[in-house]
């Protein structure tokens, strides 16, 4: 999570959270749109050349860091990493590192969540910065006042500040304006006009983009259009980075009305909802337990009109051939719930207790005389069946059945897929 602390399950809309270690971090969901890139109106008289001509770009949608990478995080995936006694404070944006560095912390962050972080593009960094689709047209990255938004040359003490602590802008995002300017992925070169999907920048170049500003510009220098670019070599104690994601295989992270977020698993034609529970290790988990309608996709089997009853009295050995099936079926680590875990999302109105449908029971499976005697009345009958040469039928011996029975679970099952994959 971001340095202000998220504790309601609506402050969790659109976000994916992550935790490397005892270190928490989240990326907020940037929806796709068009917009236009440079030096905009609202910039006024700060714009330059190298801010222009203005633009149209238009982008898929994808997720940046609420905040700046901090020293915790870099810590946390490069443990061997050295930083200096006199700025080391978890907090704090992590600095002095170059481009290359970034890409190696990126390197080992994929490995470790599985999942494909990177620096923003340029027209990643501008569009998310600007507010995205919700853009007031501020000057700066949540307002015109800079000092509400920024740690600058005016107010910063000439030094780096905790991540999180000004105001954020339309999306969540904090510190896109001042604290430190941050490493973008595109070779630096210049804007042209015309309208471009999800630009790349110059395919070669000397130098990397850098935006943001940092603790050490002032007002002018720190307006939202405003391009740095650097040497990828180079290491400044003003400059870090911020994460990007994107999904392309994973389009089912939708947002809707209500205090959650949703995921949906595709198994054959049947898509299952899942519904995000917040906590400090966030699941997915199915609205309803596994019922005949899944059970019997999953098996391959005809549905009947009891499709939507909760599955019961399946033994331990046929759940997991059920999630060994569902699991290549889905192409998803799709796990069972925990105890604590079904009943912290009834706790939250997520799921509930489904009402059981039973067969109901023979007088023999209650009644040990019964058992007897049906078992008297078997053989009598198997004899004269037998010297008149006839097959008679009878019902299974209930003493077996009862004993094939006795591993089978009462109780349903709900799927869970894990947020970090674990």
């Amino acid at each position: 999570m971001s340095a202000k602390t998220r504790s309601t399950i609506l402050d969790s809309l659109q976000v994916l959270y992550f935790q490397i270690g005892e270190v928490k971090f989240d990326m907020q969901r940037v929806d796709g749109g068009v917009f236009i890139m440079g030096g905009t109106k609202e910039q006024h008289r700060e714009v330059i050349a190298t801010d222009l001509p203005t633009h149209t770009v238009s982008l898929d949608a994808y997720y940046i860091g609420t905040t700046e990478v901090t020293q915790a995080l870099w810590k946390a995936v490069m443990p061997e990493w050295y930083v200096s006694d006199e700025w080391n404070t978890p907090t704090l944006p992590m600095t002095d590192v170059n481009w290359y560095d970034c890409q190696e912390f990126i390197r080992r962050l994929d490995s470790i969540t599985g999942m494909p972080f990177r620096l923003p593009t340029e027209a990643e960094w501008e569009f998310a910065a600007r507010g995205g689709n919700e853009s007031k047209g501020y000057r700066f990255a949540g307002g015109d006042v800079v000092d509400e938004v920024s740690w600058g040359l005016k107010n910063s003490g000439f030094r780096t500040h905790s991540v999180g602590c000004k105001k954020a802008n339309e999306l969540g995002l904090y510190d896109m304006t001042g604290n430190v300017s941050e490493w973008c992925s595109d070779w630096y070169g210049r804007f042209y006009l015309g309208t471009e999907p999800n630009p790349q920048g110059a395919k070669e170049g000397e130098w990397k983009v850098v935006r943001g500003g940092s603790f050490d510009n002032c007002k002018d220098n720190s307006y939202l259009s405003r391009r740095e670019y650097y040497a990828p070599y180079e290491v400044m104690n003003y400059c870090g980075l911020r994460l990007a994601l994107t999904l392309p295989n994973d389009p089912t992270l939708q947002p809707i009305d209500e205090p959650s977020i949703v995921k949906k698993l595709k198994i054959k034609n049947l898509r299952v909802k899942l519904r995000y529970v917040p906590s400090d290790n966030p699941y997915y988990i199915s609205e309803e337990p596994v019922n005949q309608r899944i059970w019997k996709k999953v098996k391959g089997l005809s549905l009947d009109e009891d499709w939507s009853q909760a599955v019961v009295d399946k033994s331990d050995g046929e759940w997991n051939e059920f999630l060994e099936q569902c699991r290549k079926i889905s192409h998803t680590a799709v796990i069972f719930a925990t105890e604590d875990e079904v009943h912290q999302a009834i706790a939250m109105d997520i799921t509930q207790i489904p009402a059981i449908k039973r067969r109901k029971q023979h007088r023999w499976e209650k009644d040990m005389h019964s058992i007897q005697r049906h078992r008297r009345a078997a053989s009598k009958a198997q004899k004269w069946a037998d010297l008149i040469g006839v097959e008679i039928k009878t019902t299974d011996d209930p003493i077996l059945q009862v004993y094939n029975n006795q591993d089978k679970k009462a109780s349903p099952r709900w799927l869970v897929v894990r947020v970090n994959g674990n």
